[in-house]
Protein backbone atom coordinates (compact mmCIF):
# COMPACT_ATOMS: atom_id res chain seq x y z
CA UNK A 1 0.00 0.00 0.00
CA UNK A 2 1.27 3.45 -0.90
CA UNK A 3 1.06 6.18 1.74
CA UNK A 4 -1.25 9.03 0.85
CA UNK A 5 0.74 12.19 0.18
CA UNK A 6 0.70 14.90 2.84
CA UNK A 7 0.80 18.58 1.92
CA UNK A 8 3.94 20.51 2.85
CA UNK A 9 3.75 22.52 5.03
CA UNK A 10 0.88 21.29 7.19
CA UNK A 11 0.37 20.17 10.77
CA UNK A 12 0.02 16.60 9.57
CA UNK A 13 3.28 16.79 7.57
CA UNK A 14 5.24 18.28 10.49
CA UNK A 15 3.88 15.68 12.94
CA UNK A 16 4.83 12.86 10.58
CA UNK A 17 8.27 14.45 10.09
CA UNK A 18 8.83 14.52 13.86
CA UNK A 19 7.94 10.81 14.02
CA UNK A 20 10.32 10.02 11.14
CA UNK A 21 13.15 11.88 12.89
CA UNK A 22 12.67 9.92 16.11
CA UNK A 23 12.51 6.64 14.17
CA UNK A 24 15.69 7.39 12.21
CA UNK A 25 18.72 5.54 13.57
CA UNK A 26 20.93 7.82 11.47
CA UNK A 27 19.41 10.97 13.02
CA UNK A 28 19.38 9.41 16.52
CA UNK A 29 23.15 8.97 16.27
CA UNK A 30 24.02 12.22 14.44
CA UNK A 31 21.79 14.37 16.68
CA UNK A 32 23.28 13.13 19.97
CA UNK A 33 24.16 16.11 22.15
CA UNK A 34 21.77 18.55 20.42
CA UNK A 35 19.52 20.19 23.00
CA UNK A 36 17.73 23.11 21.32
CA UNK A 37 14.43 23.63 19.54
CA UNK A 38 14.58 24.84 15.95
CA UNK A 39 12.04 27.21 14.42
CA UNK A 40 11.44 26.54 10.73
CA UNK A 41 9.86 29.34 8.70
CA UNK A 42 8.44 29.23 5.19
CA UNK A 43 8.43 32.69 3.63
CA UNK A 44 5.01 33.85 2.48
CA UNK A 45 4.76 34.27 -1.28
CA UNK A 46 2.07 35.79 -3.49
CA UNK A 47 -0.21 33.15 -4.96
CA UNK A 48 0.85 30.50 -2.45
CA UNK A 49 -1.72 29.57 0.17
CA UNK A 50 0.13 28.05 3.13
CA UNK A 51 -1.69 26.15 5.87
CA UNK A 52 1.11 27.21 8.19
CA UNK A 53 4.24 29.27 7.74
CA UNK A 54 6.19 28.26 10.85
CA UNK A 55 6.73 25.30 13.13
CA UNK A 56 9.08 24.42 15.96
CA UNK A 57 10.71 21.03 16.38
CA UNK A 58 11.72 20.35 19.97
CA UNK A 59 14.85 18.28 19.42
CA UNK A 60 16.90 16.55 22.10
CA UNK A 61 19.74 14.03 21.74
CA UNK A 62 18.72 12.71 18.32
CA UNK A 63 14.98 12.61 18.96
CA UNK A 64 12.09 14.88 18.08
CA UNK A 65 10.22 15.24 21.37
CA UNK A 66 7.35 17.39 20.12
CA UNK A 67 6.20 20.00 17.63
CA UNK A 68 4.73 23.44 18.17
CA UNK A 69 2.72 25.58 15.79
CA UNK A 70 3.12 29.30 16.61
CA UNK A 71 -0.06 31.33 16.17
CA UNK A 72 1.93 34.31 14.90
CA UNK A 73 4.94 33.24 12.83
CA UNK A 74 6.37 36.77 12.91
CA UNK A 75 6.58 36.71 16.72
CA UNK A 76 7.75 33.10 17.05
CA UNK A 77 11.25 32.48 18.35
CA UNK A 78 13.62 29.69 19.28
CA UNK A 79 17.38 29.44 19.91
CA UNK A 80 17.73 28.57 16.21
CA UNK A 81 15.65 29.72 13.25
CA UNK A 82 15.96 28.44 9.71
CA UNK A 83 13.96 30.35 7.11
CA UNK A 84 13.63 29.92 3.35
CA UNK A 85 11.33 30.39 0.41
CA UNK A 86 8.87 27.62 -0.32
CA UNK A 87 10.85 26.64 -3.41
CA UNK A 88 14.12 26.35 -1.46
CA UNK A 89 12.45 24.19 1.22
CA UNK A 90 11.11 22.01 -1.59
CA UNK A 91 14.62 21.67 -3.08
CA UNK A 92 16.05 20.69 0.32
CA UNK A 93 13.34 18.09 0.95
CA UNK A 94 13.74 16.67 -2.55
CA UNK A 95 17.51 16.43 -2.01
CA UNK A 96 18.29 18.86 -4.83
CA UNK A 97 20.33 21.13 -2.54
CA UNK A 98 22.47 20.19 0.46
CA UNK A 99 21.17 21.88 3.63
CA UNK A 100 24.63 22.84 4.90
CA UNK A 101 25.62 24.36 1.57
CA UNK A 102 22.23 26.10 1.35
CA UNK A 103 22.89 27.70 4.76
CA UNK A 104 26.32 28.91 3.69
CA UNK A 105 24.96 30.27 0.38
CA UNK A 106 22.03 32.06 1.99
CA UNK A 107 19.34 29.86 0.43
CA UNK A 108 18.44 28.91 3.99
CA UNK A 109 18.63 31.92 6.31
CA UNK A 110 19.88 30.99 9.76
CA UNK A 111 19.61 32.77 13.10
CA UNK A 112 21.52 31.27 15.99
CA UNK A 113 24.96 29.81 16.59
CA UNK A 114 26.12 28.93 13.07
CA UNK A 115 29.28 27.21 14.34
CA UNK A 116 27.15 24.85 16.43
CA UNK A 117 24.83 24.15 13.50
CA UNK A 118 27.79 23.34 11.26
CA UNK A 119 29.10 20.85 13.84
CA UNK A 120 25.81 18.99 13.33
CA UNK A 121 25.96 18.95 9.50
CA UNK A 122 25.65 15.14 9.55
CA UNK A 123 22.45 15.52 11.55
CA UNK A 124 21.17 18.03 8.97
CA UNK A 125 21.64 15.43 6.22
CA UNK A 126 19.86 12.83 8.37
CA UNK A 127 17.02 15.32 8.90
CA UNK A 128 16.62 15.71 5.13
CA UNK A 129 16.55 11.93 4.69
CA UNK A 130 13.82 11.73 7.35
CA UNK A 131 11.85 14.44 5.52
CA UNK A 132 12.18 12.43 2.32
CA UNK A 133 10.45 9.49 4.02
CA UNK A 134 7.34 11.62 4.53
CA UNK A 135 5.12 11.11 1.46
CA UNK A 136 4.97 14.75 0.41
CA UNK A 137 2.58 16.66 -1.83
CA UNK A 138 4.04 20.03 -2.75
CA UNK A 139 1.82 23.01 -3.53
CA UNK A 140 3.67 23.53 -6.82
Amino acid sequence: MVDQKITFPSREWVSRYCSELSASEEYNKAGKGWKDPILFKVEEEAGLSLELSAFVLNLMDGKCLSVEFPVDAAKASAPFTIQATYDNWKKVIEGKINPTQAMLMGQLKVKGNMALLLRYSTAAIAMVKAAQRVPTQFLR
